[in-house]
């Protein structure tokens, strides 16, 4: 099983940290967590189809983790996809996708009628909603998923992926929680989101950025000053950093933080770094 990161970063835009994306994969199955923005390109950069993806599991429906599913979508019918897609997603998954298919629908339809393409099974989506725990496999892989708090979100989730005698988990977006821990125990590796404390402290406030919206940010996040105690806790053999508020910052810094609690020094996500489990 092989981990590719396709989006290290968040909603302020940075060419090289593409919006949040994750690719599992084995030999014969390819699962996409989240659609951030960019999410296309970094797939055609890594020589992936999204004609391929065998599914498509969402963390949660914040836009910087969504954004790009309809391009996702209409970029598989365009690589000739001939199946329906699947995808997995917190409760208010169906009326998004629905609400997405809606917008593009005349549009959609016109390319239907003058494209003339054999087949528009790419435009079939099967929508399982999923809530509180439990595992779904995935041809050879099975994933399993799991709550966690990033509250005011009121559903949001971390999956862990099982494949042969490894075992993968990605945490989404989330304070630290008791799920995380839980369901993190003896992770070969643990992808796991943060919120870089030094870095956040020297921004200038102003009226779009206030004391105040800060401090309400990082509530729903895990601080570089908690992530490696969660990893130390769930002892989790490494553990790999993404998701990154913000986006530029001091990588010995933080890697010096992290080993504090952790034990060991953190792997700083890039765009696409291919990790082998």
């Amino acid at each position: 099983m092989k981990l590719t990161l396709l989006g290290t970063g968040c909603p302020k835009v940075d060419y090289k940290r593409f919006g949040p994306s994750n690719l599992v994969y084995s030999k014969n199955t390819k699962i996409l967590v989240d659609c951030g923005s960019g999410v296309t390109q970094r797939l055609n950069q890594l020589g992936v189809s999204s004609a391929d993806l065998n599914a498509l599991f969402l963390t949660h429906l914040h836009s910087d983790h969504v954004v790009d599913l309809y391009q996702l979508i209409i970029s598989s019918w365009h690589s000739y996809r001939i199946k329906p897609w699947k995808i997995y997603g917190p409760i208010g998954t169906k009326k998004f996708v629905k609400k997405i298919m809606d917008a593009w629908k005349d549009e959609r339809n016109q390319r239907i009628k003058y494209e003339l393409r054999s087949s528009t099974k790419a435009f079939k989506i099967k929508v399982k909603e999923i809530n509180s725990s439990g595992m779904i496999k995935i041809n050879d892989i099975k994933v399993q998923y799991f709550e966690v708090d990033h509250k005011p979100v009121k559903y949001a989730f971390g999956f862990n992926f099982f494949h042969k005698k490894k075992k993968l988990t990605i945490s989404g977006d989330t304070r630290p929680c008791e799920n995380i821990m839980k369901y993190a125990q003896k992770s070969d590796l643990l992808l796991h989101e943060v919120y870089i404390n030094h870095e956040m402290e020297n921004i200038k406030f102003s009226k779009m950025r206030s004391k105040q919206t800060l401090h309400n940010v990082k509530s729903y996040h895990t601080t570089s000053d908690q992530v490696g105690k969660i990893a130390k806790i769930s002892k989790c053999k490494k553990l790999v950093l993404t998701h990154f508020v913000p986006t530029t910052f001091n990588e010995k810094k933080l890697k010096r933080i992290i080993k504090k609690d952790y034990g060991k020094n953190p792997i700083i996500g890039k765009d696409l770094l291919t990790i082998n489990i």
